[in-house]
C-alpha cells in the first residue's frame, strides 16, 4: 500500500512539474491591461510563442506576442508611443495594446482574438479555419492557466 502511495506521489509531482513548465507565470509582472486578466495575455503568449523572446513566425511576427512589424510601426503612431517589437516587454506591451484595440473595435473577445490572430480584414474562410483554431487554442490553454493559477 505504502509503495502505491510513493508511486502515485511521484507521479503527481512530476505531472505538476511538467504542467507548470509548460504553462509558466513568466512576464505575469510585467502585465497591465485595464481589459483583460492577465492569465487570458499568458495564454496568448504561450500560444503565439512558447515564451520564447525571439520566435520569428514564417510572415515574419516578432517575439512573445508574435506582432508583425508593421503592425508595431501603426501601433507606436496610432497611440503615440515608441515601443520596440524586438524588446520582450516592449513586444508585451505591443500585443497587450492592440488586443485592446480589437476588442473595443469590435466588443467580442473571441472577435479580437480572431482579429488578434488572422488580422482584422482577413477573409471570412481565413477567419473561421485558422482563426477558429486559433480561438480554440487560446480557450483551452486559458482554462489550463486557470486551474493552475487562480488563487494568485
Amino acid at each position: 500500500m505504502r509503495c502505491c502511495f510513493l508511486v502515485l506521489s511521484f507521479f503527481i509531482m512530476v505531472s505538476l512539474y511538467f504542467l507548470f513548465n509548460w504553462f509558466p507565470f513568466k512576464y505575469a509582472e510585467y502585465i497591465n491591461s485595464d481589459l483583460f486578466d492577465r492569465l487570458l495575455i499568458l495564454s496568448i503568449i504561450n500560444v503565439e510563442s512558447s515564451f520564447s523572446e525571439d520566435a520569428i513566425s514564417p510572415l515574419g511576427a516578432y517575439g512573445l506576442m508574435q506582432i508583425m512589424p508593421e503592425t508595431s510601426k501603426w501601433l507606436n503612431e496610432k497611440f503615440k508611443t515608441n515601443y520596440n517589437v524586438y524588446n520582450p516587454i516592449d513586444n508585451l506591451n505591443l500585443g497587450i495594446m492592440y488586443l485592446e484595440y480589437l476588442y473595443k473595435r469590435s466588443g467580442s473577445l473571441e472577435k479580437a482574438l480572431v482579429d488578434y490572430n488572422t488580422g482584422p480584414y482577413s477573409k471570412e474562410e481565413i477567419r473561421k479555419d485558422a482563426g477558429g483554431r486559433y480561438l480554440s487554442k487560446v480557450k483551452k490553454v486559458y482554462r489550463i492557466y486557470r486551474f493552475l493559477y487562480r488563487g494568485d
